[in-house]
């Protein structure tokens, strides 16, 4: 083996990498977004959760438990007057609900009054969306803290209202993210190695040169990998139930219309992202750029309120974001997709963005 001859091809890539521009700052990118995604959003605790406070007793001991609540910055506290509907307001955006009843000083006070042995005691009404349980469990040790700041706990009990009749665990919230982030990963990431392996092999010319339109050519992706996705998340949905019986209070019609028009966006954006890369490798090395987002930004792994406040606004740039929170409203909570109007215009509005720069590329592909 010859040292000098090892050194000439060693040198050759080397100058076939530094001519390719593109490639050397997408090596650059995408370890330095690592490191910044991945150290930002491992440092976060969960803040900022919405939660609403019925004080129906009006006392000193009531106000003393509100503002210990609002002394915790897991908590955004709003107060709202008796007659609130608790599982209403967690439908309309509300992550939590304490409900203070008429009566809970006194019955606190009767407890130290009549002796241990009472059965006289303070209850607190808890409302929960444990459509994600990690935001869950934040609220109920925020809400025992606060009880704790009352005298060694009190005699006060936490009486939980749970809105989809059984508890939700972790995989009953995880099932719908794992797939939307499927549709991610297949619809987008595959749709760009096509269409770059296309442009590779000299396919486009001869595309453009017969009687197919660039729409038609959009519409064969979003059909092809459609069909893929829908056929992966059917598969994950039913391994889901058979094996892990996750919770399903939605519509499973809902839940597949909801990934279609995912799917179809991710096919624009596969196709936008094209434009960026001239080569297979470069193709390879912009998937993180779509797979760490998604991953760290979504709230697929851990909630939007446990990203640091530095990185939250990019959270709602990731399109996951919205799938996420589009197929957890329909399967976790069982809201038609229209009833989730944040997840919805955030799903169309990027299936329209990504078709129309998908149309754009094309067309400076189709001049090149």
């Amino acid at each position: 083996m010859s040292a000098a001859r090892v050194w000439a091809v060693t040198m050759r890539v080397l100058r076939q990498m530094r001519h390719d521009v593109r490639l050397i700052a997408i090596m650059l990118v995408v370890p330095s977004l690592a490191m910044i995604l991945f150290g930002f959003s491992f440092s976060g605790d969960i803040r900022g959760v919405r939660l609403a406070v019925i004080d129906e007793d009006r006392t000193d001991l009531t106000a003393e438990i509100i503002d210990s609540l609002k002394g915790d910055p897991t908590f955004r506290v709003t107060e709202l007057p008796p007659g609130q509907d608790p599982e209403k307001l967690l439908l309309s955006g509300y992550q939590a609900v304490v409900r203070l009843p008429d009566k809970f000083t006194s019955l606190y006070y009767a407890h130290f009054a009549m002796g241990v042995a009472t059965e006289a005691h303070g209850t607190l009404h808890l409302w929960l969306d444990e459509s994600d349980p990690q935001i869950a469990a934040a609220v109920r040790a925020g809400v025992a803290e606060a009880l704790m700041d009352i005298g060694e706990g009190g005699p006060v009990e936490i009486e939980e209202h749970p809105l989809y009749g059984v508890e939700v665990r972790f995989i009953d919230s995880f099932a719908p993210a794992i797939m939307g982030y499927v549709v991610t990963f297949i619809c987008s990431l595959l749709t760009l190695l096509s269409v770059v392996r296309e442009k590779v092999d000299g396919t486009f010319e001869r595309l453009w040169i017969s009687p197919l339109r660039r729409g038609e050519f959009i519409l064969g992706y979003v059909i092809a990998f459609g069909m893929v996705a829908l056929v992966q998340s059917g598969l994950i949905l039913g391994l889901g139930k058979l094996v892990f019986d996750i919770v399903i209070n939605g519509s499973v019609f809902w839940a597949l219309v909801c990934i279609i028009l995912f799917a179809v966006g991710n096919v624009g954006l596969g196709t936008f992202l094209s434009a960026l890369a001239q080569t297979e490798s470069q193709a390879i090395l912009l998937f993180p750029l779509v797979v760490l987002p998604s991953v760290l930004l979504s709230g697929m792994m851990w909630p939007l309120q446990a990203i640091p406040p530095v990185l939250r606004p990019l959270a709602y740039l990731v399109p996951l974001t919205y799938g996420n929170r589009l197929l957890r409203a329909v399967m976790v909570k069982g809201l038609a997709p229209w009833q989730e109007p944040v997840g919805l215009a955030g799903v169309l509005g990027f299936l329209v963005l990504t078709v129309a720069l998908a149309s754009v590329s094309l067309r400076a592909t189709a001049r090149e």
